[in-house]
């Protein structure tokens, strides 16, 4: 079941996508947003700024002093993000269940420790949906590794283009691994909404069996729903390109992988996909370790 989902936010344009993909993921269940943002004190951020580290003298505080500026103008800037948008969507505000299971939403502001914090609120959340790192936010690098390898949630990475729904076609990109399982798993309340769902293999070597998928649909079907089953791959192309190539064929809107890793998070259930995904895919990715 997922009724809470965590949405951080940057106060940045990538702030639109992050609560698209959020609304389309909450609105058919009916879920609680909570929007977090953190604010980092001038010494925080510095930590995490290029070239400060370079700075002396007068330079010093002149930096410190932006970096300030910066993030009150992102917090700011945060707090409009989501007040604008739970008034375009007629989202109720409220920090308390509501017995109507009415779609709602709530918004916190802390400040530094940034990793510490998202991590903690991650764990004390069904689902987080957060956008890649592309904006001057002063974040530590690598927070969805982060929160992905020690989060113990599932994470949906926005896509390069905001969702209308994630409710028309999931593709589950598919591998005889438990991490792969624990992801499915965590996505069923997506999959039951799903008006299609595709169970996707990757063909890795001649003869891939398509035993296991159906194996895999059958099971899914004592939870009421009809999955297809499809396997892809030629030789020589990476699989990440390849799970990509396929969903945007199959017209997805959400694609489901597991995930697994080394350190900081170097492998993955593909092998190398992850990567892949985070840079280059448009639709939405739901992922578990």
């Amino acid at each position: 079941m997922i009724k809470t989902v965590l949405v951080p936010t940057s106060g940045s344009s990538s702030d639109a996508n992050v609560f698209a993909t959020a609304l389309a993921v909450a609105r058919p269940l009916r879920a609680h947003l909570e929007f977090l943002h953190v604010e980092l004190t001038p010494g925080i951020a510095a930590l995490h700024a290029p070239h400060v580290d370079f700075l002396q003298g007068a330079a010093v505080g002149t930096a410190l002093a932006e970096l300030q500026r910066e993030q009150g103008d992102l917090a700011a800037r945060a707090r409009r993000h989501f007040q604008d948008f739970c008034g375009q969507h007629g989202i109720a505000i409220r920090d308390l269940p509501n017995p109507a299971e009415q779609l709602s939403a709530h918004y916190a502001q802390e400040a530094d420790q940034p990793l510490e914090r998202l991590l903690q609120h991650t764990r004390h959340s069904d689902l987080v949906v957060l956008g890649r790192q592309r904006n001057r936010d002063c974040l530590p690098g690598g927070l969805i590794e982060e929160l992905l390898a020690r989060g113990g949630r599932p994470l949906i990475v926005a896509g390069e283009r905001a969702p209308q729904s994630v409710a028309g076609t999931v593709v589950v990109g598919w591998k005889e691994t438990p991490e792969a399982a624990r992801a499915m798993t965590a996505a069923m309340p997506l999959l039951g909404q799903a008006r299609r769902v595709v169970l996707l293999g990757i063909r890795e070597e001649v003869g891939t069996a398509r035993e296991p998928l159906e194996e895999l649909s059958h099971q899914l079907a004592w939870h009421g729903i009809n999955a297809e089953v499809a396997i892809c791959g030629e030789a020589g192309r990476p699989a990440g390109v390849q799970l990509l190539h396929t969903a945007a064929q199959l017209q997805a809107d959400l694609l489901v992988v597991g995930a697994f890793g080394h350190g900081a998070w170097r492998e993955n259930v593909f092998g190398g996909v992850t990567r892949t995904l985070l840079e280059h895919a448009e639709l939405p990715v739901f992922m578990l370790r």
